[in-house]
């Protein structure tokens, strides 16, 4: 199939398989490349969406192979033979089944990456006047050159920044550095706070801000962030920790290291109302007021409502806005009751997602609390964006230590002045 697919200009991929009890197999189906329907993820974070369109494009070829348990005969059952796309005499050389760059042309490239950090403007021409007869695309040397810039020390990321941070510790006691290792023996979940950080926490621990981001480091390992508002409004980040998933066991293990580091929790504690937090904070927080980021919450609308809503969605949004900055308990409750009656397909959502959670995003009950002001997690946010800046999602968990720290500094320079 493979073949015939070459000698008439396009890639047949795979696709259903059933087997027989024996595993022996029963049934194969095979497609065109550019058959079937793009199906965007409209679930996940947009965040980690790629900017980048689908070549799906609904093509209907396919072809249908069955093989009977009694029989050494293979059948085709089902043969379309049409294309819905123009078919290309060199697809082996361009597509991305077939596409790969010679064993010989990677050695060179790991040379130049290794030996010269060479640009890929540079390594492209090189290549070119050596192999003049190889044909590679911008983005296999990409992928190649990204592959050939890990460093040897690398291999022992991890170890070195709990060495850093355990030396640290060894030099002033004032530090807090709590760590976990899987079975294998590799970094799963990691939380320090240096004797500055813990000192801050302790007099500005009436309103904590927490929030998590993402692809600060090759490992994908969550970052998860804890902020004051000091006396001159300004941002301060006083406790950090990576983790390898972000579940409600993760989150308590975390929000107890924060205990045992200061022995106090905070009043006043802003989330983005992600519910494995929640139902954290609940069980290890004894005193602390949950808050949920309004940001976040007015984000979650239009996923979950505005198809269910359609031409009313803009009229719930103002009613919603105006029910949750009710100053009054009562006002809130009649202008809950209100939209739940001119809204009915938006209930479902409403009572399931928010009402539960009304005390910590609605105005009527986090009025009466200190807050600093904050409703939402923003602050986290930008202090995210800053640390991006500095990082790739290719960056080493030293090279993560290290921003952080001189972030640290800056902080601790300013506020001094």
């Amino acid at each position: 199939m493979e073949n015939y697919g070459k000698k008439h200009g396009f890639t047949i991929i795979k696709k259903r398989l059933l087997r027989h009890d024996d595993q022996s197999i029963k049934h194969r189906g095979f497609g065109c490349e550019f058959g079937g329907r793009h199906k965007p993820k409209k679930g996940v974070d947009i965040n980690e969406h790629r900017d980048r369109k689908s070549k799906r494009q609904e093509c209907p070829w396919k072809a249908n192979f069955n093989c009977p348990k009694n029989s050494n005969n293979i059948t085709l059952t089902t043969f379309n033979n049409c294309h819905n796309h123009v078919l290309l005499s060199n697809t082996e050389e361009y597509s991305t089944k077939y596409r790969c760059i010679p064993e010989d042309v990677l050695k060179e490239i790991q040379f130049f990456t290794e030996n010269g950090n060479l640009p890929i403007s540079i390594q492209r021409k090189l290549l070119k006047a050596r192999f003049p007869t190889s044909s590679i695309l911008d983005c296999d040397l990409t992928n190649a050159i990204q592959k050939f810039k890990v460093k040897p020390d690398e291999v022992h990321d991890a170890s070195n920044l709990l060495k850093t941070l355990i030396q640290n510790k060894s030099n002033d006691p004032g530090w807090f550095v709590e760590f976990q290792l899987n079975d294998e023996n590799r970094l799963t979940r990691l939380f320090w706070m240096s004797p500055s950080q813990i000192a801050l926490w302790l007099e500005y621990y009436d309103v904590v801000l927490n929030d998590n981001t993402a692809k600060t480091n090759r490992y994908n390992m969550p970052l998860s962030l804890f902020l004051i508002v000091d006396n001159n409004t300004k941002s301060r980040l006083v406790a950090q920790s990576l983790v390898s998933d972000e579940t409600v066991e993760t989150y308590k293990w975390i929000l107890e290291c924060t205990k045992k580091a200061t022995m106090t929790e905070p009043m006043v504690f802003v989330t983005d109302a992600d519910p494995a937090m929640d139902a954290a904070v609940v069980q290890i927080y004894d005193t602390a007021y949950p808050i949920h980021c309004i940001f976040h919450i007015s984000e979650n609308l239009p996923k979950n409502l505005k198809a269910k809503l359609g031409n009313e969605y803009d009229s719930f949004v103002r009613d919603f806005f105006l029910c949750r900055n009710s100053l009054c308990e009562e006002l809130f409750h009649q202008r809950w009751a209100k939209l739940i009656e001119k809204y009915p397909n938006a209930n479902h959502y409403l009572m399931r997602a928010l009402f539960p959670s009304r005390k910590s995003w609605a105005r009527a009950f986090t009025s009466s609390m200190f807050t600093a002001g904050m409703q939402t997690t923003s602050r986290v946010e930008g202090y995210n964006n800053i640390i991006k800046r500095e990082l790739a999602a290719c960056s080493t968990l030293c090279d993560f230590e290290s921003v952080l720290d001189a972030h640290l500094k800056n902080e601790a320079q300013w506020n001094r002045f």
